[in-house]
């Protein structure tokens, strides 16, 4: 079997494909794809081109729903990203959360983040506490968001969150996952980071949610 890091580098060699994240488990079978994407391709063909890709190279057949695809447009910060892991728009929950505000607040040396959200008028909040000084600011701004989601789904959780290069800008990548009809159904979402910008991390947390 090729090696993780071997997998890496043939998927992110495939057209359209800017990065390439393998996770395997401790037999060294892959469990998990990600994959981050420009739009010149539908995520449907990506996924099944790097089913191929694999294939060719090691032999592995691999099953397609761990693939999943984050894509993104540089053109323009406001075009919408989309991701796919092999579900249809009519396996959706249609949640519709949306982001009123993100405050933070500090006293004694912490910072006091405090993200606020907007569900069909229902209003849910969570908070977070963090060191002034600590580059985890920005996972506590993913661990309010979370807090807040759980008010309504209590089974959601974020599982993977990165900050990647993408050509010359930064963009923030990341999976998450909540049960759908019994079943772990897994989203991922990029989005484009302004500088030292907080929202970026909780919008991109919304957007995987919204799409589960």
């Amino acid at each position: 079997m090729e090696t993780k890091l071997a997998v890496d580098e043939i998927v992110s060699k495939l057209p359209g494909v800017h990065g390439a994240r393998i996770v395997n488990d401790e037999d060294g079978e892959m469990v998990e794809i990600h994959v981050l994407a420009d739009i010149s391709k539908p995520a449907k063909q990506l996924v099944r081109d790097i089913e191929t890709a694999i294939f060719a190279a090691s032999g592995v057949k691999i099953d397609r729903k761990i693939v999943s695809i984050a894509q993104i447009a540089l053109d323009t910060e406001e075009k919408k990203t989309s991701a796919t892991d092999g579900f249809t728009k009519e396996d959706s929950q249609g949640y519709s959360f949306q982001l009123q505000s993100l405050e933070t607040k500090a006293t004694n040396k912490k910072l006091d983040i405090t993200v606020t959200l907007d569900h069909y008028g229902k209003e849910l909040q969570g908070t977070s506490v963090v060191d002034l000084g600590d580059d985890e600011k920005y996972m506590a701004v993913v661990e309010a968001t979370v807090t807040a989601i759980r008010d309504e789904i209590p089974g959601f959780r974020v599982e993977f969150i990165e900050k990647l290069m993408y050509g010359m800008n930064e963009i923030v990548m990341a999976v998450g996952s909540s049960l759908v009809n019994g079943k772990r159904k897994k989203e991922a979402g990029a989005r484009l980071c302004k500088k030292d910008s907080l929202n970026d991390f909780a919008m991109v947390v919304l957007e995987i949610v919204n799409k589960i």
